[in-house]
């Protein structure tokens, strides 16, 4: 027989959340942060491409090496050939500029530059490669026991994957073991080197109380978030992943938080927690065993997808030749392949030049497209 609490706990939530739709793809999760409690969870350990949420996984490292003092936030970082190769969306210094550490902090996060991802990775580990192994020994760490990073940024890579609840756990980490780097998230624009930069996420931009974290943007994996929001001292954190559209990302997030923010503060009483259960000190020895992640682009037509995701039941052998090498095609936050389906520009944000050390040179705006 089920406690009544339990039923009593059930009744209130699936009231609280009866508008939020059912979806064909796209996993959710909702917790409070305060005391980790799931609010709301749709497939919570699905396996997804990550997408640019990735970076989140990098920042973390980067915070790391900072507590650590392996590095300064003013320490000069060099941007080497190769992350200055690595697509959009980008700030595009040019290879062998020099920003700081904190600089190309701001772009990461609150613009989700590839280069800078890359550019970070080496600076903290010697390669991409060394960094990534460590990204991946910290994840498991942590309790993200269904996530394999295979690159710095969220581009396309072989095993790559990670689910709603590794997510929330990354979150709440972040949150929890840097809150001196929380503003970050907040912020809507940044200067890096001699360019502008701004933010992606439109939660934060439009949703009452909104205050980060993270979008991202693959074709596998659809369009991604980990948004934030704090009221009345109350902050939770909703994770969507795999929506049709960027509106339909910042909708369905920003649905979850205000009907989240109905729920009593901290969750109710024998909520779920997003940690999985305790596993053994033996059981962590080994590697986890990993689902590979099913491409977003199988389950639903994504929009303003570039390149075209490629037509899986009808692939030529050249077109899996390509596809092997690449990887799922696409990457993080790039825009529509045709031109005239891109959205109008979006009017500059303010530049947080009282957060992100700013050089005199007049500001150019960073390569970006649209996600």
């Amino acid at each position: 027989m089920i406690p009544r609490f339990l039923a009593a706990f059930a009744v209130a939530l699936a009231t609280t959340f009866a508008a939020v739709p059912v979806r064909a793809a796209g996993p959710a999760l909702v917790f409070d942060v305060e005391t980790s409690r799931i609010l709301y969870a749709e497939a919570p350990d699905q396996p997804w491409y990550p997408a640019s949420l990735t970076k989140l996984m990098t920042a973390y490292m980067v915070f790391d090496a900072l507590e650590r003092e392996a590095v300064t936030a003013k320490a000069q970082i060099v941007i080497s050939p190769r992350a200055n190769a690595q697509p959009k969306t980008r700030v595009g210094l040019g290879g062998g500029k020099r920003i700081t550490v904190g600089e190309a902090l701001a772009g990461l996060v609150i613009h989700s530059a590839n280069d800078l991802a890359m550019a970070l990775a080496e600076a903290v580990s010697g390669t991409e490669e060394d960094f990534v192994a460590e990204m991946n020994e910290m994840a498991f760490k942590l309790g993200m026991l269904h996530t394999r990073f295979a690159n710095s940024n969220g581009l396309p890579g072989e095993g790559q994957a990670t689910t709603a609840r590794d997510m929330a756990i990354l979150a709440r980490a972040l949150l929890r073991d840097f809150p001196q780097w929380n503003y970050l998230y907040a912020e809507e624009s940044a200067q890096v080197g001699h360019k502008t930069v701004s933010t992606h996420n439109d939660v934060l931009k439009n949703f009452d109380g909104g205050d980060g974290m993270k979008t991202g943007f693959t074709c596998g994996a659809g369009y991604n978030v980990v948004a934030s929001a704090t009221r009345g001292g109350r902050r939770i954190v909703a994770v969507v992943l795999g929506d049709r559209t960027s509106r339909a990302r910042t909708s369905r997030a920003e649905d979850l938080l205000e009907k989240a923010f109905q729920t009593r503060r901290g969750g109710p009483e024998g909520a779920s927690l997003i940690d999985p259960e305790p596993v053994s000190g033996e059981a962590l020895i080994g590697a986890p065993h990993f689902s590979l992640a099913r491409p977003a682009f199988e389950l639903m037509k994504i929009r303003n997808c570039w390149p075209p995701a490629p037509k899986i039941e009808t692939a030529s052998a050249d077109d899996q030749a390509l596809q092997a090498t690449a990887g799922v095609n696409g990457g993080p936050d790039q825009g529509p392949a045709n031109p005239k389906s891109a959205p109008a520009p979006e009017k500059p944000a303010k530049v947080s030049a009282n957060k992100v050390p700013a050089k005199s040179e007049t500001p150019v705006k960073a390569e970006t497209k649209s996600r």
